[in-house]
């Protein structure tokens, strides 16, 4: 998915000051552009979100912490089943909570922080992913972190779910609905099926989470390891020390178009605007 712009459309003038000073700024815990692998990780109501602490340390152990980075994000519902993981999270990962969306929120100018996300991330892996974030997902409900920024997602960067629920909500009618319409309307989103297993309330069947090695093995074909870090571009950097979504550097693995901000976005939409009125100016005449 790309989007062609004409080389001889005007230049857009830049934005003003006032109009800078009610664009929401960059999350300083985001950098856009420090050649790794961005993995936003996050996970809904399943007791598979134990299994979290071990796909970091997968990750850990093929990128190396220098190749990648990596930021979680987990429901309320989620976030009651990672202290019974094995092992503890890395301190230095940042985990996003509900909360954090209007934490530090005062002002217009302040980062929003489902769409830094969003912005900041090449891959949205959700897993586990429950059988109502799934619900929330097919229906375009966005009432938590999680769901908003699925919501809000740039449909040139992929989303992986790893569904995990019990065998009949997963065999549900309207489980099949639910798939049927991110298969059908949301290109952007692969899910994993499922596998066969004892559940952890007992129940045998379909349903279970894919194993949380062979996930891991999924994204790293995808983003492949030796392609990070990526030293060989120098991006272009604000005021801020943040370089915005459109020079930032993408995987080359990836069939990505590359991030823009929203005012990028506006000024995009004015240069097409203006090129129409030219051309219907030029053929009237």
């Amino acid at each position: 998915m790309s989007v062609a712009f004409a080389d001889n459309l005007p230049t857009p003038p830049s934005p003003s000051k006032e109009t800078s000073q009610k664009t929401s700024s960059p999350h300083p815990l985001l950098p856009l552009n420090d050649g790794k692998f961005h993995l936003l990780l996050a996970a809904s109501g399943s007791v598979a979100s134990i299994k979290i602490p071990l796909i970091v340390e997968k990750l850990y152990r093929i990128y190396e912490p220098s190749r990648i980075s990596i930021q979680i994000v987990v429901t309320s519902s989620a976030e009651r089943f990672l202290p019974a993981a094995d092992k503890p999270l890395p301190a230095a990962i940042k985990v996003w909570r509900d909360s954090d969306e209007w934490k530090h929120w005062s002002d217009r100018s302040d980062p929003i922080v489902h769409i830094e996300l969003r912005r900041w991330a090449h891959l949205l892996l959700v897993a586990p992913l429950s059988a109502n974030t799934l619900a929330k997902i097919a229906g375009g409900l966005c009432d938590n972190l999680l769901t908003s920024i699925v919501r809000a997602w740039n449909p040139a960067v992929p989303i992986l779910l790893a569904p995990a629920m019990n065998t009949y909500m997963y065999t549900n009618p309207v489980t099949k609905r639910h798939f049927r319409i991110i298969a059908e309307e949301m290109e952007w989103i692969e899910v994993l099926k499922p596998v066969e297993k004892v559940l952890a309330c007992g129940d045998i069947g379909m349903g279970g989470m894919r194993e949380w090695s062979d996930i891991v093995e999924i994204v790293a074909a995808r983003f492949k390891p030796n392609s990070f870090p990526r030293k060989n571009e120098m991006p272009a950097v604000d005021s801020s020390g943040l370089t915005h979504e459109k020079v930032r550097h993408q995987p080359v693995t990836a069939d990505l178009t590359g991030h823009i901000r929203f005012e990028d976005e506006l000024e995009a939409e004015s240069s097409a605007s203006e090129s129409g009125m030219f051309k219907e100016s030029h053929t009237a005449g």
